[in-house]
């Protein structure tokens, strides 16, 4: 019984895509590098166009947002490939107080960009898998640790994650 009614119960949740990311910490440079590698099966956000998507990584301390950067939009597709590298500075004493929201948007040239799901991997993980990826990057400094993430949605990410409440 239990697991036909966990079956139905996958069946309502909305996919929203998954994202590739790598992650490396190189502490006597005080350097957070992160990688965007991809996403897949991302949700549609505009059926007659496909999506234009693009991620956008903000860097939170604590509760403070302190810099926010993004990946090119990509026309057309709901797997794109970004191989996109970006580095936030980040002292070894302030990395246990951070975390990185990733949010990925379908780019809208007429109105505000379309949100497709979000995760953040950090002091405020979003959930179990985000929680593990920052353990390993932060048990191997010098070394990328790269891990698959299924999306989540606003929802979802502000109510367990008060590190999504300080972004847009």
């Amino acid at each position: 019984m239990g697991t036909c009614f966990a079956f139905i119960e996958k069946q309502n949740e909305v996919e929203l895509g998954e994202l590739l990311l790598s992650l490396n910490y190189l502490p006597s440079a005080g350097r957070l590098n992160v990688d965007v590698i991809r996403a897949k099966q991302l949700l549609q956000t505009d059926v007659s166009q496909g999506s234009d998507p693009f991620v956008k990584i903000q860097l939170v301390h604590g509760l403070k947002l302190v810099k926010t950067k993004k990946t090119s939009f990509l026309r057309g597709t709901i797997d794109p490939f970004y191989n996109e590298s970006f580095s936030f500075k980040v002292p070894q004493e302030e990395l246990e107080n951070a975390s990185l929201v990733f949010t990925v948007f379908g780019h809208n040239m007429k109105s505000s960009n379309d949100f497709i799901g979000r995760i953040v991997i950090g002091q405020y993980s979003s959930g179990p898998s985000e929680s593990n990826h920052w353990r390993r990057m932060l048990n191997t400094h010098r070394t990328a640790v790269e891990q698959w993430h299924s999306l989540r949605s606003r929802a979802e990410c502000d109510r367990v994650s008060p590190a999504s409440l300080e972004v847009t």
